[in-house]
């Protein structure tokens, strides 16, 4: 009995240690990574996005970039503001570029009231205005020249007949600036109507007008 006993006690002896094994020795957990802070945020990159907003398309550019070169060194964000900034920016440019050209190739009203300078030569006789672009040098080919341009006075129209008078001034005009040899022409005056009046128009431009075309100018 006494040796069964003991054997007994030594079984359990054996049961508390491995117990004590198991418990004394937990699983190791995997070691945590360091937390990093948040990087700040670049002025630069909220600067580009300011200015692509409010169409600083030239300085928004400029941010954009610099903040660009700043977010690569690993201590600042805003990638994606300074990106937005730059597109915006970018379509700034865009649209005051097609702005220009539909500016440019649209025609101008004030083109329609057009004043040429006494001694401007022009291909062709006008049907109504002058045009600017049309201003020729009187060494090239021409047949219309212009040597007197005045202005109607006061503010209201004067009327048909009373417009045609101050056209008869041209004769005398003509007198003064032609030449004695100059070549046989018809003298004509561009006056203005009561519609052209009302947009604008005052001036009377006298004009020596050829049948053949000339090269160089009546002028004295």
């Amino acid at each position: 009995m006494a040796g069964q006993r003991t054997r007994a006690a030594g079984h359990r002896r054996a049961g508390l240690t491995r117990g004590t094994t198991m418990t004394d020795h937990p699983a190791a957990l995997p070691p945590q990574p360091p937390t990093q802070p948040p990087r700040p945020t670049t002025g630069w990159a909220i600067a580009a996005l300011i200015f692509g907003i409010i169409g600083g398309a030239v300085i928004g550019i400029i941010c954009g970039l610099v903040a660009l070169s700043k977010i690569k060194t690993g201590r600042f964000a805003g990638r994606g503001l300074a990106i937005t900034g730059l597109i915006l920016s970018g379509l700034w440019i865009v649209i005051g570029i097609i702005a220009v050209v539909v500016l440019t190739l649209l025609p101008s009203d004030t083109d329609d009231h057009f004043v040429p300078a006494v001694g401007t030569c022009f291909a062709a006789e006008p049907d109504g205005n002058f045009y600017e672009s049309d201003v020729l040098s009187c060494d090239q080919p021409h047949k219309v020249e212009v040597f007197a341009v005045f202005t109607v006075p006061g503010d209201q129209y004067p009327g048909d007949a009373a417009a045609e008078k101050f056209v008869d001034r041209c004769n005398s005009e003509y007198a003064a600036y032609a030449a004695e040899d100059a070549p046989n022409v018809d003298i004509e005056g561009l006056r203005p109507t009561a519609q052209s009046w009302g947009e604008g128009v005052r001036t009377i431009k006298c004009l020596a007008v050829s049948e053949e075309p000339l090269t160089g100018s009546v002028k004295g």
